[in-house]
């Protein structure tokens, strides 16, 4: 099956096994070759991109080169507040400008351990507000994955302007727990380790407190907003406190689609060579295009 194949793939180049390295070591690693500037020169090649900056910190923006619709998606990449996006993050998002018409943005939000969390989210309001200056809130869909959904929540919920979409991919259920629970699911997750959430914790929370909607959006005051798409799977450490997020996007009667990955791993629905993850991309599409108007 293409699905277990691509497990052992993902396993040798994934984050568990960084972050199974000495502390120092992974601390220097990170800040020595997890860091870039720049998208790939692919999307270059296929699409219009162009950079502008929000207090010294880059923001892309990649459209059809034959112009874009007044769709906006604006993407927040995870990687645990101490990673890049990866070339998962930027495949997804030429299948999202190339099925949608879109523009999209992907911020590129301070990172641990040289910032931490407050600073990304005083950054990434700045972002948004300068994005929302430009497009009107019923035009733009929001989309994060892992570290990218508690940024992405946690912004929309600050904001005034919120969404007219919101995708939700592999939330960070429990992260403030790490306990027992999410133990018991740590073999059968090929991507993300309690050890790993532990570092993330360090670095990375800053002084945010761990029941702010930015650390986990099973906090969050969900007051307004949009449709939600979720996705997550069954073989995942978060898995254990989905159903936390789950509650509380219903306690507020938010419209919710749901899609459980049995067997899948963290983020699987940003793999776009899966075909589950190639499914979930065609459904963001068309959840963006049906939430948004163009």
């Amino acid at each position: 099956m293409k699905t277990k194949l691509l497990k052992e793939l993902v396993k040798p180049m994934g984050m568990k096994k960084l972050y199974s390295l000495p502390e120092d070591e992974l601390i220097e690693l990170i800040k020595r070759d997890w860091r870039i500037d720049d998208v790939p020169d692919f999307l270059y090649k296929m699409f219009k991109v162009s950079k502008t900056f929000t207090d010294g910190r880059p923001v892309f923006k990649i459209e059809p080169k034959g112009g874009a619709s007044d769709r906006v998606i604006v993407f927040i990449h995870g990687g645990g507040g101490m990673l890049c996006p990866t070339i998962f993050h930027f495949h997804t998002a030429a299948r999202l400008v190339r099925n949608t018409g879109a523009a999209l943005y992907m911020p590129f939000y301070p990172l641990a351990p040289e910032h931490t969390l407050p600073e990304a989210c005083a950054w990434l309001d700045k972002a948004y507000e300068d994005i929302t200056s430009r497009h009107s809130p019923k035009n733009i869909a929001v989309i994060g994955d892992s570290a990218g959904v508690s940024l992405g929540v946690s912004m929309c919920e600050r904001s005034g302007k919120k969404p007219s979409a919101m995708v939700i991919i592999s939330p960070g259920a429990g992260i403030e727990k790490n306990d027992e629970k999410m133990r018991a699911l740590e073999k059968k997750d090929v991507i993300i380790s309690c050890r790993m959430v532990d570092i993330i914790k360090k670095y990375w929370s800053g002084e945010m407190s761990a029941d702010d909607s930015a650390y986990n959006s099973a906090y969050t005051d969900f007051t307004g907003f949009p449709p939600i798409l979720l996705y997550y799977g069954t073989n995942e450490i978060f898995y254990a406190y989905i159903g936390d997020v789950i509650n509380e996007i219903r306690r507020f009667d938010i419209p919710l689609e749901i899609h459980e990955g049995k067997g899948l791993f963290h983020d699987w629905a940003i793999v776009g060579m899966l075909p589950e993850g190639k499914q979930a991309q065609n459904r963001i599409c068309r959840f963006i295009l049906e939430n948004t108007e163009g």
